[in-house]
């Protein structure tokens, strides 16, 4: 498929957020990306929600977040120059470590503390 038929494609979408070969929850994760509903929709007809949220750069009058991320996933991704999530992100149904972090994640919220956040993130990390 052409690029230009493929972006007209994605233009045409009335949502907030689209996200190409990711989750688009990794929208939600970057803060500079406004996160929310497509404007214009009313309470009878909610569709994709309504207000943004986020939009540190206070962009105006956004319609939506477009994220791509790469086809080939990690490491298949570097022999053909893409950059990708690497490691493998927790959010994957293939990470093998999703338990583990949940429960640190969890133990985190209930009591926060920074000598936690090592642990954590190594979990995260090692996929």
């Amino acid at each position: 498929m052409d690029v230009s038929v493929f972006n007209a494609l994605i233009a045409e979408l009335r949502y907030g957020t689209v996200a190409i070969n990711c989750w688009s929850g990794v929208a939600f994760l970057l803060a500079p990306c406004p996160w929310g509903a497509f404007p214009g929709h009313t309470l009878d007809d909610i569709q994709s929600g309504r207000g943004k949220v986020h939009n540190s750069f206070m962009l105006e009058k956004t319609e939506r977040t477009v994220i791509e991320a790469p086809f080939r996933p990690f490491p298949r991704s570097l022999w053909h120059g893409e950059l990708t999530l690497m490691p493998l992100p927790p959010w994957f149904i293939t990470h093998r470590g999703q338990e583990a972090v949940a429960q640190r994640l969890v133990d985190f919220y209930h009591r926060p503390r920074w000598r936690k956040l090592p642990a954590l993130l190594w979990r995260a990390l090692r996929g």
